[in-house]
Formats: C-alpha cells, structure tokens, sequence
C-alpha cells in the first residue's frame, strides 16, 4: 500500500521533469532580417527575440555580426531590451557591402541558468529579388516581427503578441505523465489484489 503514493508521486513529477528538459534553453523564435533574407541595403540593426528571459550578465548575451570576408562589422555590444527581456538587438553599419552576413547569437536565460547560441544569416544584394527570411523560426511561437521603414533605409523593429497558445511539446508531456500514472495505479492494484 505504500507503492501507491510513491507512484502517484511519480506520476505527477514526470511530466514537469519531461517539460523542464524540453524547455532548458533560451531559443530565438523571431529574428529581424530574417535568417536567409535577401535585401539591398543593409537593416541598420539585428533584432533577436528568444524563448526565454535572458540574465542580465555582462559578457552572456551578445549577438555578432561577421561580413563576407569573415570580419566583425558590429561595432556596439548587443543590448537587452528593458521592457521586453527576451529581445536582443544590436546596431549595424548601413553602408555594408554586398555580401552574406553571418548574425551569431549567445544568450544566458534568465529561467534556468543554461547558455545557448547559433548562427543565422542574411544577404545584402541589390542585383537580387527582396526576400524576407524566415522570421518566425519556432512554429508554436506567436509572429515574431513586423516592420516599418524609417527615412534612413533602416528598419525598426517592433516584436509582436504574446503567446496565448500552448505548446504541443507540453501537452504531450502532460499525456505522457498521465499515461505513466494510470499505468503504475492499475499495476499496483492489480498487485494488491492477486494473494
């Protein structure tokens, strides 16, 4: 009779510890050019908007931006928005070359104390058709970004929504949890009865 709570106890941990895994790091789900975009002068800024909060700890969030030839062109740190602590953004020079960009992100969430990081890109090409990227790079994550040109071909980001859907990776950690539940309950009780 003892294994019942024990079980129950299981049963109801499983699908928070099966959550908590799935969600460990802090994840871009918008980026602003969008990763594979095609435009003929340069954003004037990169936008990162993540999964998570991110700490506030000099050096743990950053986002770099390396031109074709493989050089630095951000000339300022990345900077965490204060109103919205999961957006990142860093200035950029407008008078960039032509060329293919490489964006490389770094973050520290703020939730769980795990780092993350990758790379993503963009193109400056005037020869070629406009493309928008991918913006929104997590399918359950709400339209990461609109924009509205300024007078100086550069463009101001402003991230949008905030969530309101749940997340399928949680519903099935949650029916996962209950099956395990059910299971070990109906062992249990089946155990018990047999002499």
């Amino acid at each position: 009779m003892r294994l019942l709570p024990l079980a129950i106890g299981i049963g109801l941990l499983l699908p928070l510890v099966l959550v908590s895994s799935v969600f460990a790091h802090a994840e871009p789900v918008g980026i602003t050019p969008g990763d594979g975009a095609v435009m003929a002068t340069s954003p004037g800024e990169v936008v990162v908007q993540m999964s998570q909060e991110m700490a506030r700890r000099e050096g743990a969030n950053d986002i770099d931006v390396f031109g074709p030839d493989g050089t630095e062109v951000t000339i300022v740190a990345a900077a965490i928005d204060n109103s919205d602590r999961t957006k990142i953004a860093v200035a950029i020079p407008l008078d960039l070359p032509v060329g293919t960009y490489e964006v490389r992100w770094k973050t520290l969430s703020a939730e769980d104390g795990d780092d993350a990081s990758g790379t993503l890109s963009f193109t400056i090409d005037p020869s070629k058709p406009a493309a928008p990227g991918q913006t929104n790079l997590r399918e359950d994550a709400p339209p990461p970004a609109t924009e509205t040109p300024a007078g100086d071909g550069a463009a101001t980001t402003v991230f949008g929504g905030g969530g309101g859907g749940t997340s399928w990776v949680l519903v099935v950690a949650v029916a996962v949890g209950m099956f395990v539940l059910g299971s070990g309950t109906t062992f249990l009780l089946v155990q018990k009865q047999q002499p």
